[in-house]
Order: structure tokens, then sequence, then C-alpha cells
């Protein structure tokens, strides 16, 4: 028997399950509130409750890796850079596996939205790089002409970048182990030793 709290989760994730696969079927600008209500058999109602607009829905869709971030990779003592390397690379497979027909659309919608929640300092995501970049600064790993919070911002570009490339290249080469030696490349020259 469900809790009381257990419904609207699952609720929440039945609206994102289908805003992904309608999105995969007919695009996100083609997906109306109402196609994802059909899919999930809730009224409209139901959506606003979880959701004040389908452009939340879709910020919510992507921040998703936030959580997966920290049930997979919570912060630990290991070599700065290293764990950089593992965060980054995480988000790529993240996006890769669960998001790669949807990323597109994705990308698209965070250059209209107003609250840039995709690029929020406060995100777990940007805390954790922040983190390692100044573990790295502490420990003299990081090249000195870069502050812990601009390697931070260098590194989180560089991932999403080359998302962006994977889908303007309609998700055609294997994104992980491209960006994995570009990351490689751009940790040696970013770090020391």
């Amino acid at each position: 028997m469900q809790t009381k709290n257990e419904r609207p989760a699952k609720t929440a994730a039945r609206i994102l399950e289908a805003a992904k696969q309608l999105t995969i079927q007919k695009g996100w600008r083609n997906t109306t509130v109402r196609d994802i209500c059909n899919a999930c058999n809730i009224s409209v109602g139901a959506f606003y409750h979880h959701f004040s607009s389908k452009q939340e829905l879709m910020n919510r869709a992507f921040l998703l890796f936030d959580e997966t971030l920290a049930a997979e990779l919570p912060l630990a003592d290991g070599p700065p850079v290293e764990m950089l390397r593992r965060i980054l690379l995480t988000q790529t497979s993240f996006v890769a596996r669960e998001a790669g027909p949807v990323v597109t659309e994705y990308y698209r919608n965070i250059l209209t939205d107003e609250q840039k929640a995709a690029v929020d300092p406060q995100r777990l995501y940007y805390q954790r790089v922040l983190h390692y970049t100044t573990l790295a600064h502490k420990q003299g790993s990081l090249n000195e002409n870069f502050t812990p919070q601009q390697a931070a911002e260098l590194l989180i570009k560089f991932v999403r970048g080359s998302l962006i490339d994977w889908c303007l290249h309609n998700c055609d080469y294997d994104v992980i182990t491209r960006t994995t030696q570009e990351l490689d490349l751009l940790l040696g020259g970013l770090c020391k030793g």
C-alpha cells in the first residue's frame, strides 16, 4: 500500500516518463500538457499540482542528474582530479543513457528558460565540481592560472558543449568515449601532475 507521500512522487515520475516518451515520438514543442496528461491518465489540474509549467517539467527532468549524483557519487575522499573526472563523466553517461533522444529538445528548452536552472551555481552538480576544484587548488594540483570557480565553470561548460556537439551530430557517435578522451586532455592542461 502506498503511503500518502509516495503517491505524489510516483505521479510526478509518471509525468516525467510520459513527457520523455512523447518528446521522443513528437518532439518537445509538439507535445502539450494535455498530451502528457492523457498519457498518464491524469487531469490537467493534477499536472499543475506537480509542475508549474511545461518548462519546469523539462528542467526537473534534466535536474534528475543531481539525484543520481547524490546517490551514486557521494562526497568522497580521493584525488580531486579523479573525482572531477568521475563526476563529469557520470553526467555525460547519465545524459547519454537517460536523455539521449530528448537532450536536443532539452538544450533548446534551456536557452529560453528565464530561471536558467541548468546553470544555477547552487545545483548539487556545480557544487560537487566546485568542491573538487577547490580541493585540487588547496592541494596545489590545480594550474595557478585558474581559480577553483573558473576551473569548475570551464569543466562544466566543456561537458555541456560536448553534449551539445553530440546532439548536433544526431547522437551518432559514442559521446562517452569521446568525452572521456577530451576530458583527459582538458584535465591534463588544467591540473598539474
